[in-house]
């Protein structure tokens, strides 16, 4: 599978009320946990994959500690490190009531004491109330009484409401936290008769060599296997050929990487981003064949892949990731600095960013939506517009109205997987500047205004203004016809091009021309008689719409669907061409 697959691919949801990973359906919270303090953050619900943004010492790896505390269930609460100020922490669930909870609190044999006729005639009217479960070290459930707690719960007697919120049970009861921490290595190690990986690798080296001369274990998981993925994510930046591991004189066992022209390769000696790579493989496929790991009951927490890593490399990480988490449907949790990860992350459907932020006082959390949260993002992280593209492309388009055709034509040829703002930007050039624009390298034919010296990737929609010419009438001249592309036209063609930009000329006339003849008449309320040259905005049948070209584009894109689009001119072939460069300019 392509990169360009990988990034676009809409991941399927699950059916029959099952789990789509082991955080759906949790809402939580904290609150005097380490960096946060006194006022819990609203509720965050997970994402199959949770990319965590923050400053350092924001509070990102609080996060996912107050997690790995609510997993063990408080065995990995240390007061002394967790608490703020002495004061207790706090973890808050949001939850829905369900009716076997209520069943089994509310009896409908049960009438009187602290409750007003029948109990269950009172219970059942709290069915999908939702509120918040706050539990504190000793792990006793309540609701909270704040205001996203359901009123009608809060009012229910405190023993009733406490054994409800209790019976609702523990949301992550049987989820287990596999971690791979920002500091990691890979070392030479002595023959050891634990078999384990930890978070910041050590123990790996031991764990190769026993898949590779133990008679237990698969020796093809590590020779194979393992050595496929590296491959894999390293796609042509160099092969490895073989995994050995070897013991020197003094006992200590090692892990070489062969490479066809460099030879075996001690890995301990290697740069940071190969062995980061090779711990977070190895952590995916040897750990279930040593530990039993069901991976649909795991959440995997990665600090900072981006660690040594070019942008290629780690694109290809996190995308390998993306459906390794699809394929086991565990939940990722990823801590990231890098611009690379954020761009990443807005460009699928299966993914939501969490920022921390760190006020000087306590830290909050909030998944950031929209381009207000995501430009408070990247001024957060202080990234500058230069680090990373908030699109990966521009399509330039002469005017508003092209811009309502192109986005349209895009989501229907694709399913709605690219999209502006996203994957690509439109900008207008404006007709008559056309002649002022040049699509050279930045630098070159300085006299005229370069395209692509404000994104690198571009494409370009000109209209061809190819027309019949037009007989003299009411005292104006008559117009020649022309059917050849100006200079202009051309010379914009030949640089884009040369340069590897897409440039998409208009078969006919004008963008307006592509206006399947099916939406035409819908427009004009009758048959309408056009061909590929006639001004389509000046056809008599559209004169209710004034020679407004957004009223027109507004109006026909609201009636245009994927079928009407095929056999009209070269629309379909061009939108082809367009998205597949839209779609590779987001894969590099």
């Amino acid at each position: 599978m392509s990169d360009t697959d990988d990034a676009l691919r809409i991941p399927k949801t699950l059916g029959g009320g099952e789990l789509e990973h082991p955080l759906d359906g949790i809402a939580f919270s904290i609150r005097n946990f380490k960096s946060f303090g006194r006022e819990a953050f609203d509720p965050i619900s997970f994402r199959p994959i949770n990319v965590i943004i923050g400053r350092n010492n924001s509070g990102k790896s609080s996060l996912v500690d107050a997690i790995n505390v609510c997993i063990s269930r408080g065995e990995k609460y240390v007061g002394a490190d967790h608490d703020v100020s002495g004061r207790p922490f706090s973890v808050l669930i949001e939850r829905e009531v369900t009716e076997p909870a209520l069943r089994r609190i509310f009896q409908e044999s049960t009438s009187g004491g602290s409750l007003p006729g029948n109990h269950w005639h009172y219970g059942k009217r709290l069915l999908s109330k939702r509120g918040v479960i706050w539990y504190g070290p000793d792990w006793k459930a309540d609701f909270a009484e704040i205001p996203r707690t359901d009123r009608d719960l809060i009012a229910v007697p405190s023993n009733f409401r406490q054994n409800l919120a209790q019976t609702l049970g523990f949301p992550f009861e049987n989820i287990r936290l596999v971690q791979v921490a920002a500091e990691r290595d890979v070392r030479p190690e002595p023959r050891a008769g634990e078999r384990t990986i930890s978070p910041n690798g050590v123990g790996l080296t031991n764990l190769v060599r026993a898949f590779i001369n133990s008679d237990d274990l698969p020796r093809n998981e590590v020779e194979i296997e393992l050595l496929r993925e590296l491959n894999e994510i390293y796609l042509g930046d160099c092969l490895f050929t073989a995994i050995t591991c070897r013991e020197n004189k003094g006992g200590v066992w090692e892990i070489f990487l062969r490479e066809d022209s460099k030879g075996d390769i001690r890995l301990s000696q290697s740069g940071s981003s190969l062995k980061s790579i090779f711990i977070i493989l190895a952590t995916l496929r040897l750990l279930p064949k040593i530990d039993n790991v069901d991976w649909s009951k795991v959440l995997l927490s990665l600090e900072e892949p981006e660690n040594n890593l070019h942008p290629a490399l780690l694109r290809r990480l996190l995308n390998f990731l993306a459906r390794q988490r699809e394929e086991r449907k565990f939940s990722l949790i990823i801590s990231t600095h890098s611009p690379i990860g954020i761009d990443w992350s807005t460009k699928r459907s299966d993914t939501q960013i969490i920022h921390i932020k760190h006020d000087g006082v306590s830290a909050s959390a909030r998944v950031a939506i929209g381009y207000g949260n995501g430009r408070e993002i990247l001024d957060d992280l202080d990234i500058r517009a230069s680090d990373i593209l908030q699109a990966n492309g521009v399509v330039w388009v002469e005017g508003p109205s092209d811009r309502i055709y192109i986005n349209k034509w895009i989501a229907l040829n694709t399913g709605d997987r690219l999209k502006e703002g996203v994957h690509y930007s439109v900008m207008f050039y404006g007709g008559k500047l056309l002649s002022h624009l040049h699509g050279l390298a930045p630098g070159e034919g300085d006299k005229l205004i370069s395209l692509l010296a404000l994104n690198r990737n571009a494409a370009l929609l000109i209209d061809s203004d190819r027309h019949r010419g037009k007989p003299a009438s009411e005292g104006k001249k008559a117009r020649k016809p022309r059917m050849h592309l100006n200079h202009t036209k051309l010379r914009l063609k030949q640089e884009f091009e040369a340069l590897g930009g897409y440039v998409w000329i208009t078969e006919g006339r004008e963008v307006e021309n592509y206006i399947p003849p099916k939406v035409l008449d819908k427009l004009a309320g009758e048959a309408v008689k056009a061909d590929s040259y006639d001004d389509i905005v000046a056809l008599p049948e559209l004169k209710s719409f004034g020679g407004d070209k957004i009223a027109i584009a507004h109006s026909a894109v609201a009636q245009l669907e994927a079928g009407d689009m095929s056999g009209h001119l070269d629309l379909t072939a061009r939108l082809d061409q367009l998205c597949e460069a839209i779609a590779l300019w987001n894969s590099k």
